[in-house]
């Protein structure tokens, strides 16, 4: 069979399917918006490319003749193929979702309160948020795009830095402090404590970072009176939002609650870990014009979690005037897995 499909008259192909649907080549001619006469000439010319007659020519109508017939029945099988094929293609195109996974933490604390800005500004972008009781694995999970805690660099992937990790004490207004007031971290030995469990971390890939570890970055022994235990993060800083207690916030997750009122900052002591968020993209989606537009947008509303200025050389934070002693300035030890 000949595959050479250059030969093929595929204009006069195609007006030859609409004559011989329509039974008339003045109907053809208007369905191709083209005149009668190149309906015509495009017949005769495929008539004389097969030296067959396709149509039976009276004086009122026309019709097929068995070569016509035949020709038609392919011509048609083959348009609608083809026409099909568009659609798929089409479809599979416009179907295809950008992929984003991130840890459960801040797709509900962070991007939630987001997500709607970038979907009403992008409406041609179809996004399937992923969220995970972990950080995204980038060489198996298969994502588009992936907000990781840390990063390995490997060949076949682009990573951009987001933010570093900062962390401090939040509370609500409703909470009732069990001390007088709460001036300097070792008062909050004396109130409820929230944490997360074994659980929670062992699903990330840093070693655990709770009161314990903040408590002694600033001298304090932590010998807690009471303390509520939880598995989920996003769980605990809504019993935080609802008064059961203090919890420790990580900048990038807490801080549309502080600045809106919701949780305020009892101690203006914060602790910078040195740990790295990254938005990483394998280099297979790096090109797609969503990919670009998901990166822009994102890098762009993380800024506000970057420090103004450089942080100092030590790793604490002073706590703000008013709200209570000056920090420490030892520097801190790293923590094993902080490099990841």
């Amino acid at each position: 069979m000949s595959k050479d499909y250059r030969r093929l008259p595929l204009s006069a192909l195609r007006a030859f399917e609409a004559a011989a649907r329509h039974l008339s080549f003045t109907k053809a001619a208007n369905e191709l918006s083209v005149t009668q006469a190149a309906v015509s000439r495009h017949i005769l010319t495929l008539e004389d490319h097969l030296q067959v007659q396709l149509f039976n020519r009276g004086n009122q109508k026309v019709s097929l003749s068995a070569p016509g017939e035949e020709l038609f029945e392919a011509v048609t099988l083959s348009l609608g193929h083809m026409a099909a094929a568009f659609d798929s293609v089409r479809r599979r195109q416009k179907a295809q979702p950008l992929t984003v996974g991130m840890p459960m933490s801040f797709a509900t604390l962070f991007m939630s309160r987001r997500i709607g800005d970038f979907v009403a500004a992008n409406p041609k972008v179809d996004l399937h948020l992923v969220s995970l009781e972990r950080s995204p694995a980038p060489a198996t999970d298969g994502f588009d795009v992936s907000v990781v805690m840390g990063h390995l660099p490997r060949p076949g992937f682009t990573a951009t830095e987001l933010f570093s990790e900062e962390v401090f004490p939040v509370c609500s207004k409703a909470y009732q402090p069990h001390s007088p007031q709460i001036l300097t971290p070792t008062d909050l030995v004396n109130e409820v404590l929230l944490v997360m469990d074994d659980q929670h971390w062992s699903a990330y890939p840093w070693s655990p970072f709770d009161w314990v570890h903040w408590l002694e970055q600033f001298g304090v022994s932590p010998s807690f009176k009471r303390t509520i235990t939880f598995n989920n993060y996003p769980t605990m800083m809504q019993s935080v939002i609802r008064g059961y207690g203090i919890g420790l916030g990580w900048r990038h997750l807490v801080s549309d609650y502080v600045n809106e009122g919701t949780l305020i900052r009892p101690l203006g002591e914060s602790y910078l870990t040195g740990r790295k968020h990254h938005l990483v993209i394998p280099d297979t989606a790096i090109g797609r014009e969503d990919v670009q537009i998901f990166r822009d947008w994102l890098v762009e509303e993380v800024q506000e979690l970057k420090p103004a200025a450089p942080a100092p050389s030590a790793e604490f934070v002073g706590a703000a005037p008013g709200l209570g002693q000056e920090s420490p300035t030892a520097t801190s030890k790293p923590r094993p897995n902080d490099n990841i």
